[in-house]
């Protein structure tokens, strides 16, 4: 299996804990709060795993996103082969929603997990005449046309935009091509601040500016 990396809201800061006064009351409001969700469309995976797959379909206008047409049937989970390469996409989902807002700053903990796909369902781009089109920082109309064309495909395999290095991503369009387990879980601190554009991986000493991922 390939072990592969993705980064989430830190799992100790449920909604539940910022509404409430002791932990008791915080998975009491947590339980209620996972009746209203989607149920996974397959059992059996872990919820961090299964949480993309449960969003409902088609996909809206709205979400559209990288190999991910709007109306299509299909979710997509989005990791990354090294941990390096996560921080950059995750910094570029983070900071596209705050760094308009002025005068915020903002320290807190996301957690990164390691998963395992399946290497025989992967998908391998990379070498394609059309990568550079397929992996377009703003542009996603290539990838929309490649699933349109390859709607089968269950994992892609793709160079980040967003990573100077062009670390390796994965998007897993078939959950059944995902291990059903997690692997090492961290906690990994940041800091934001608006008036700099950029965010602060304090764990590894890395900023990350909107400019470099936008």
């Amino acid at each position: 299996m390939i072990q592969a990396w993705r980064i989430v809201e830190n799992q100790a800061n449920l909604y539940g804990f910022r509404a409430a006064a002791n932990a008791e009351k915080a998975l009491y409001l947590e339980e209620i709060i996972e009746t209203t969700k989607p149920a996974p469309l397959t059992a059996g995976w872990d919820k961090l795993i299964a949480a993309p797959f449960r969003h409902p379909l088609p996909v809206p206008h709205a979400r559209q996103a990288r190999f991910r047409p709007p109306f299509s049937n299909r979710n997509i989970l989005y990791c990354s082969k090294e941990l390096l390469t996560a921080l950059y996409e995750h910094a570029f989902h983070y900071l596209r929603e705050r760094v308009h807002l002025k005068g915020v700053r903002e320290a807190g903990q996301r957690t990164a997990f390691a998963l395992f796909i399946e290497p025989k369902a992967v998908t391998d781009i990379r070498h394609r005449r059309d990568a550079k089109a397929l992996t377009a920082r703003k542009d996603y109309a290539a990838s929309h046309a490649y699933i349109s064309k390859n709607p089968t495909v269950r994992v892609i395999a793709y160079p980040s935009c967003r990573d100077p290095k062009r670390g390796l991503n994965y998007a897993a369009l078939d959950i059944n091509a995902v291990g059903r387990t997690t692997g090492e879980r961290r906690a990994i601190s940041f800091y934001f601040d608006q008036s700099q554009g950029s965010i602060l991986w304090t764990d590894f000493d890395l900023p990350i500016r909107w400019a470099e991922v936008a």
